[in-house]
């Protein structure tokens, strides 16, 4: 992933967990490991976002960043790892946050108690690509043999 694909939007889809229907939900990338490519992402409206409890019941299926798609694995951050990507967010995108925090209602997140207090009510997520399946020596033995 370039690094100009950590200041946009990504796509990913994933299953409602009483629907069983995929959902496409668009969410700002905060952060992407260049070495590893997970992309960070928040939920903005906290907790009790569908897009959260669906992920917290099942993976999401599918990412797509800009032209880039990808069977993503998933992963909830510890509040020590959002606070540090929202950090890194606000320091290299200040414009951008003061916009967020003003639009979305989350207050001034200059200081870094507020920051740690956002993080523990708005869960960030890592979103990065699945490992390929790996494949077992095939299928086993045929059925048993049928009796009389």
């Amino acid at each position: 992933m370039s690094k100009n694909q950590g200041q946009g939007p990504l796509r990913f889809t994933h299953v409602g967990r009483r629907s069983g229907h995929p959902h496409d939900t668009v969410a700002m990338v905060l952060h992407v490991d260049d070495a590893t490519g997970e992309a960070f992402i928040c939920a903005g409206w906290g907790k009790e976002t569908d897009w959260v409890k669906n992920l917290h019941a099942g993976p999401a299926v599918n990412v797509q960043i800009g032209r880039a798609s990808f069977r993503p694995d998933h992963r909830f951050l510890t509040d020590d790892e959002a606070f540090e990507v929202a950090v890194r967010f606000r320091r290299a995108h200040p414009y951008r946050l003061r916009l967020f925090e003003t639009v979305l209602g989350w207050g001034d997140l200059s200081d870094d108690d507020a920051v740690r207090e956002f993080v523990r009510t708005h869960p960030f997520v890592g979103l990065r690509p699945a490992a390929p399946a790996a494949h077992g020596p095939g299928p086993g033995p045929g059925p048993g043999p049928t009796g009389s």
